[in-house]
C-alpha cells in the first residue's frame, strides 16, 4: 500500500502525526503535472489555485508480456469538505500514466464519470456526513464510518461555511471516496510504462488530503480507462 498526503500522510498515534488542519509545508507553489491544476467540468466558472504542498511517487515498470491492462484500488480522504466544494482551494489527486492510453487528453487514468480529477468535486465522495452546499448535494450512501481513527474527524461540526448539514450530527466535517478501482490498457505488452501518482493542495497548502493506492495488478483482460467504487 502506498500513501500520499498533501499533509502528515500518518495516523493519529504514528510519529510524526501532524492535524490535516493546517499543515502548510511548503508555501513555494510547485509540483502538479503538466496541465494541472485543471477545472472540473462540475464547477463551471470556478478557477483553480496554484500547487502547494504536493507529493508523489513516480515508478517506471516493465509490464508483463501477456498483460493486457492495469488495475489498482485507491482512497481519496479530504479536509476540505464540506465548506471549499468547487472552489479556488481544492485538493487533487492524479495517476499519470505513461504513454498516454488511446483516447485520453493527457496521463490521467482516475478520474470519475464527468472527466472530474479525483477532489471534493469529483461524484465518487461518498463517506461522509450528508450536505448541501450551494454548488452540490452530497447524499454520503456508505456514512461516516470510513472516517474515525484517520486523523480526518478532527474537522467536527462543520457545516456552516457555504451550505447547511441535510442530516446535522456530531461530526459533519471531511469526507472520502471509499475504495474505487482504477483500469487502464496496456498497449506494449512487454514494454515499459510510467506512473507517476500525486496529490497536492490548489489555492494554499492549509487543509490537507491524502490518498490510499493498494494492490496494484497486471490482468490478462483488456479494457478501457476509467475509475468506479469497488463493489462491496
Amino acid at each position: 500500500m502506498l500513501a500520499i498526503s498533501s499533509g502528515a500522510g500518518r495516523a493519529p498515534g504514528d510519529i510524526g502525526f501532524v492535524d490535516p488542519n493546517g499543515y502548510w509545508k511548503d508555501q513555494t507553489a510547485h509540483g502538479a503535472p503538466p496541465g494541472y491544476p485543471k477545472e472540473s467540468p462540475a464547477c463551471p466558472d470556478v478557477v483553480t489555485g496554484q500547487p502547494f504542498d504536493s507529493a508523489g511517487l513516480r515508478l517506471v515498470i516493465k509490464t508483463p508480456t501477456d498483460a493486457k491492462s492495469l488495475s489498482f484500488n485507491l482512497n481519496f480522504y479530504t479536509y476540505e469538505y464540506p465548506d471549499y466544494i468547487c472552489d479556488i482551494y481544492n485538493d487533487f489527486f492524479v495517476a499519470m500514466m505513461s504513454p498516454t492510453p488511446a483516447g485520453l487528453v493527457d496521463g490521467n487514468i482516475s478520474f470519475d464519470p464527468q472527466g472530474n480529477t479525483i477532489s471534493v468535486n469529483a461524484g465518487f465522495l461518498d463517506v461522509c456526513t450528508p450536505a448541501s452546499t450551494v454548488a452540490k448535494q452530497f447524499s454520503c450512501t456508505q456514512g461516516y464510518g470510513g472516517i474515525p481513527g484517520t486523523g480526518f474527524e478532527s474537522n467536527v461540526d462543520n457545516c456552516f461555511g457555504f451550505g447547511s448539514c441535510l442530516e446535522p450530527g456530531p461530526i459533519a466535517g471531511s469526507a472520502a471516496t471509499g475504495w474505487l478501482e482504477t483500469k487502464a490498457p496496456v498497449a506494449d505488452p512487454g514494454g515499459d510504462i510510467t506512473m507517476h501518482f500525486a496529490v497536492w493542495d490548489s489555492g494554499d497548502g492549509v487543509l490537507d488530503s491524502t490518498t490510499l493506492i493498494d494492490n496494484f495488478k497486471f490482468e490478462l483482460n483488456e479494457t478501457v480507462t476509467g475509475t468506479q467504487p469497488v463493489p462491496e
